[in-house]
């Protein structure tokens, strides 16, 4: 049996073990100050992903130093979906593997350190163990960017198929099959919007790694919200979620009420605190067949929501009824519009009219959001009826003004983010 590598009077794998925290620091420094890519990473990103795989490789080598021997293909099995989430985020393979290199190249620096001059041949196995991790870890890498990812990518590609089935209108019964997946009686349908990370409007993080990190979290949460089941087709502002409803309840009548729509609720807002944003959901139930007019349905429901300020959590369309029905286009649109045109040119006094209607006419709230004097208020309300002719003291100019506001929104985009 083999001796044990010994640099400095002892065992190197007890050193390097014993010093594994700062190790790791120092390679992650030295990563990020040589590594223009991983300058641009998220705070998060290095503090998490980035420290944990290298603190792995650490600890891999550790153990090759004590086994003799390489890591095998499935000691390596985290390094290599590291490297495959790394691509899904568009960072360079270059820049991933002159990481990689620079750490080994750190790491060697450490057990160098370490020698004395009768350590010759101890430090020369060392470094035989340090290059074959190398070229180990190298081939993981490039297994996670590609070369290993065939069957995953035939699984995703299958399921994002039966997604578009369902809400095109198409027979999703073979592209069922193919996906492997028995369909349900019911699913949840859902619209989904999802506000930008704070990563994605910070100058120093790359826009891309952050939206394709927001995308990855809001898909694993997707996943263990539909149980591994869920269906969806999303970008880095949101998209379309089906979710199969393998219970007997909700049925398609009672579930706005249902206990289950309630915890799908609660796991929609607990959705945002992983993500990080804001994520606003609208929901509705429908069989397999009736999923192409639902997924028209709730995506209009979330596009009125949002025009009203709606911008986290569920919403059904029992929420903002009103609101839906007075946005349909009809003839009498632009002419209801039109009543409010005369405000264009006041912005101050147009905000204030939204505000006060928004605000169920509540003028106290509508000074404390403003941020202005009650009185404030009440000259701009005077200057609505001024340039207008409809006054908030008159209950029919009220619907008025509501329906008119309505027509209006419905021509805007549906907000920010």
């Amino acid at each position: 049996m083999d001796k044990p590598i010994v640099v400095g009077g002892r065992p190197l794998a007890d050193q390097l073990a014993q010093h594994t925290h700062g190790i790791t620091a120092a390679t992650v420094e030295t990563v990020r100050t040589q590594v223009a890519f991983y300058r641009s990473l998220p705070e998060e990103a290095v503090r998490g992903d980035v420290t944990a795989i290298i603190r792995r490789n650490l600890e891999l080598f550790v153990a090759s130093l004590r086994s003799l021997r390489p890591p095998s293909a499935v000691e390596l099995t985290e390094v290599r979906e590291s490297a495959r989430r790394r691509a899904e985020e568009l960072v360079p393979l270059a820049e991933v593997l002159k990481a990689y290199h620079l750490g080994v190249e750190h790491w060697w620096t450490s057990i160098s350190d370490l020698a004395r001059p009768e350590d010759t041949a101890d430090v020369a196995r060392a470094g035989t163990l340090l290059h074959a991790h190398l070229l180990a870890a190298t081939t993981a890498v490039l297994a996670g960017y590609g070369s290993d990812r065939a069957l995953p990518g035939e699984d995703d590609s299958a399921r994002r198929a039966l997604f578009l089935a369902l809400t095109n209108g198409a027979d999703p019964a073979a592209a069922a099959q193919r996906a492997g997946t028995d369909l349900p009686k019911l699913y949840w349908v859902m619209a989904i919007h999802v506000d930008p990370h704070p990563d994605e409007q910070s100058a120093d993080v790359d826009v891309v790694v952050a939206e394709r990190r927001k995308v990855r979290r809001l898909q694993r949460e997707l996943d263990n919200l539909g149980r591994d089941e869920a269906l969806s087709v999303l970008s880095s502002s949101g998209g379309g979620v089906l979710i199969p409803i393998l219970a007997a309840e909700p049925g398609p009548d009672d579930w706005p009420d249902s206990t289950r729509y309630a915890q799908l609720s609660r796991n929609l807002q607990d959705m945002e605190r992983s993500i990080g944003a804001a994520v606003a959901a609208a929901v509705t139930v429908a069989a397999p067949l009736d999923v192409p007019q639902a997924y028209v349905h709730v995506q209009e429901i979330l596009d009125v929501a949002r025009r009203y300020g709606h911008r986290s959590g569920p919403v059904r369309l029992r929420d903002v009824a009103l609101e839906y029905q007075l946005t349909r286009p009809t003839s009498a649109s632009p002419v209801l519009a039109s009543l409010l045109s005369p405000l264009d040119s006041h912005p101050g006094v147009l905000e204030t009219l939204e505000s006060y209607l928004d605000a169920g006419c509540d003028r106290g709230a509508v000074a404390a959001q403003l941020h202005v004097h009650p009185n404030t208020v009440v000259y701009r309300l005077r200057k609505v009826a001024a340039l207008t002719g409809l006054d908030v003291a008159s209950a029919p100019d009220v619907v008025r003004l509501v329906a008119a506001l309505a027509a209006r929104r419905a021509t805007l985009p549906a907000g920010p983010g």
